[in-house]
């Protein structure tokens, strides 16, 4: 049976803030062709624990794969820089995101010193299969409004995830997550913070080593990248999330600890 263009179009994948009552703050960020579905259960978890949480609809998702072919990577940018405003009121702002939402953390990280610290999920600096940029230049150039299946070709497992979002891309938003990728590889040595890295080892989606290169050039003297031996790309959803769930708290109370700010 053909995949519908936009799956799981019933969920609500709109912005949404949840209030806590601790003082530090999450900026939760979601992926390319996403929603913010893939990361509320994640973020749900972050608030039972007493952090706030927000987690901004990126421009060009969760409406129609047409809307992504008008945006440009400052676009998303931008938006994850105002969604830092959301989390003022609180003195310990940490950002987070999965696959893009990852690169965008990394670039919020380096332009923004106060962030105490970062959290990556699968961080899309390189691409697999017929995403490849190499391949593509010539495509996006004459065809931007083409489009590619959305190239999720995970495990068999993952089909059922309460995952929502377009299942196909325009090339020419495909063009804008490539100059995201260099943005960010340009601004890396910027990042001071402490990291935390996630990567699935099944993931097809993105290139597992991609994870092993961001960890080996930021210059963070507290980085940790944690293998997810049983998780393919969607790591904040996938089989291993519970590890997920208590290591990302646990990577945010370390840090906001009254003696480790002492």
């Amino acid at each position: 049976m053909k995949r519908p263009v936009f799956e799981n179009p019933h969920l609500d994948g709109s912005t949404f803030f949840l209030q806590g009552t601790k003082p530090a703050g999450i900026l939760l960020l979601h992926g390319f062709t996403a929603t913010t579905v893939e990361v509320r259960p994640l973020a749900e978890h972050l608030h039972a624990a007493g952090f706030s949480v927000f987690s901004p609809l990126l421009p060009g998702h969760g409406t129609q794969p047409e809307d992504m072919i008008r945006v440009h990577w400052q676009d998303w940018y931008e938006t994850a820089r105002i969604g830092l405003e959301k989390l003022q009121h609180t003195p310990n702002v940490f950002v987070a995101g999965e696959s893009m939402g990852g690169l965008l953390s990394l670039l919020l990280a380096a332009n923004h010193p106060s962030i105490k610290g970062v959290i990556l999920y699968a961080p899309a600096i390189k691409i697999n299969g017929i995403w490849r940029a190499k391949w593509l230049a010539p495509f996006i150039k004459i065809m931007p409004k083409n489009y590619l299946p959305e190239d999720n070709e995970e495990d068999d497992q993952n089909q059922n995830l309460p995952w929502q979002g377009y299942n196909v891309v325009a090339l020419a938003a495909v063009a804008q997550l490539e100059k995201l990728q260099k943005e960010v590889l340009r601004q890396i040595l910027q990042v001071k913070q402490p990291v935390l890295i996630f990567q699935g080892r099944k993931d097809r989606t993105i290139d597992p080593s991609g994870s092993e290169l961001i960890y080996s050039k930021l210059p963070s003297s507290q980085k940790s990248l944690v293998w997810l031996e049983n998780s393919g790309h969607c790591v904040v959803l996938d089989r291993e999330l519970d590890l997920v769930k208590s290591q990302t708290l646990q990577f945010i109370q370390i840090l906001t600890a009254p003696h480790h700010n002492s």
